[in-house]
């Protein structure tokens, strides 16, 4: 292991560390016993349902990497599936380092150089994004179920950044696509004086990114690619649905369904915990202790709290002025979760893969645990058993497949992916022919 990548994952305990000391720290009133009797009750229909979406989406991935590939080569979808599995095996079980398992399998199978399957990944990233990030424009500005969530105004904002960011990247892959040596060699010019290692490998990247562009050619096939994104990721907000819907009504809701008459809240709502100034109480348990806790806090901002009795409107109450009052601990619940929702909970897993660890995850489950307690005000012990099953299903129920495809090709994921890192430093070195003329002409 290099003095690099040692580095790297020394770091990422760290943080991972830190976070796990304050969501500890945070979890004072865990309830181990509740934790195992919810966890125990969730619909294993519901996760299986989870798991063929899940699956389903990587047959959609392959199918999109053949469309990639339609200017070099006619690949079969059937030599695609395999690398998909694969690939996506190797990034749950070693992490950033098994990335491109799946250019380098696909690279072999179809004879391309590995340098323009990097440069189809990094393109693939992009409309990931893209795909993404107009799913979640779409949830935060039009989505009815999420515009009471005390959040939607910071959720908006994000969205808006991150859909410039995507109209910014798209805009530099324009330039590349048309102006491809221009830019590389712009870089390398204004790199140069500070490294010029970096400045040969920026050069490099952005023309094996630009040969990546040029898969993209014609209309229809750009069509058909961003369609293929949008789709995959709303099968994946469909999966994270399943999930939360696996896990059973909490204690009289079904029967309020029925009467009308809602049960008494458990735990303190996000809108709440905001209005109190004192979000980590989202999702605590809603005792006298609490109460307190929040009466101090409301009271000399104008509030006060209630205590009713009568059955349509049992629990405590918030008012203020001529306001409209408020229930204590009125929320989302797991099993009335929908796509809208699980957009927003798909967006913080993503931020928090940014910090990962082989095999075991953890900037991802604490992400998705967080958003469930924050924002939608879930008590801790669901929150906890909702975002674990959630990674296990997205992230790492590919692995009995992958591993099964790995055995049948006599591949091992470590070989494989030292050898796809160490291929990658061969082409660096010696560059193979470009391609990007012929694809454009081809185009």
């Amino acid at each position: 292991m290099s003095k690099k990548r040692i580095l790297t994952t020394l770091v990422v305990v760290a943080v991972l560390g830190v976070l796990i000391y304050f969501q500890v720290e945070h979890w004072r009133s865990f309830d181990w016993g509740r934790f195992r009797a919810e966890t125990a009750g969730v619909s294993i229909a519901h996760i299986a349902v989870a798991v063929t979406l899940i699956y389903a989406t990587y047959l959609l991935r392959a199918v999109r990497w053949k469309i990639f590939l339609k200017p070099i080569c006619n690949a079969r979808i059937g030599n695609l599936i395999a690398p998909t599995y694969i690939g996506f095996t190797g990034l749950a079980l070693l992490g950033r380092p098994g990335e491109f398992v799946r250019p380098f399998l696909i690279s072999k199978k179809e004879n391309v150089p590995l340098s323009s399957q990097i440069g189809v990944w990094t393109v693939e990233r992009i409309f990931d994004i893209g795909a993404f990030a107009l799913l979640m424009l779409t949830t935060v500005f039009f989505g009815s179920s999420i515009k009471s969530n005390p959040y939607i105004g910071e959720f908006q904002v994000a969205a808006a950044i991150l859909m410039g960011a995507v109209f910014a990247a798209a805009v530099f892959c324009y330039l590349i696509h048309t102006r491809g040596e221009r830019v590389a060699a712009f870089f390398h010019r204004k790199v140069s004086p500070i490294s010029k290692t970096v400045a040969e490998a920026m050069e490099d990247k952005i023309r094996a990114f630009g040969v990546g562009l040029n898969t993209i050619h014609s209309i229809a096939s750009f069509l058909q690619v961003a369609g293929l994104s949008l789709l995959i990721w709303f099968l994946i907000a469909l999966a994270y649905r399943e999930v939360a819907h696996a896990y059973p009504p909490e204690p009289g809701w079904r029967e309020a369904r029925i009467t009308g008459i809602r049960p008494e809240a458990r735990s303190v709502d996000a809108e709440t915990a905001k209005w109190a100034g004192m979000s980590l109480l989202a999702g605590q348990p809603l005792d006298e202790n609490t109460i307190a806790e929040l009466r101090a806090a409301l009271e000399p901002k104008g509030y006060r709290i209630e205590h009713h009795n009568a059955p349509h409107d049992h629990g405590y109450w918030i008012y203020k002025d001529h306001s409209k009052p408020k229930r204590i601990g009125d929320r989302p619940r797991l099993a009335d979760l929908d796509t809208s929702h699980t957009v927003l909970l798909m967006g913080f897993s993503m931020v928090g893969s940014l910090v990962q660890l082989p095999a075991v995850g953890g900037g991802s489950q604490l992400a998705v645990i967080n958003a469930l307690q924050a924002v939608y005000g879930i008590p801790p012990e669901l929150a906890v058993s909702c975002g674990i099953l959630l990674w296990l299903v997205t992230f790492m129920a590919v692995i009995p497949v992958g591993l099964l495809l790995a055995h049948r090709e006599h591949l091992s994921l470590r070989k494989v992916s030292r050898e796809a890192h160490q291929k990658e430093e061969l082409e660096h070195q010696h560059p193979p022919p470009a391609q990007g003329a012929s694809l454009k002409a081809e185009g």
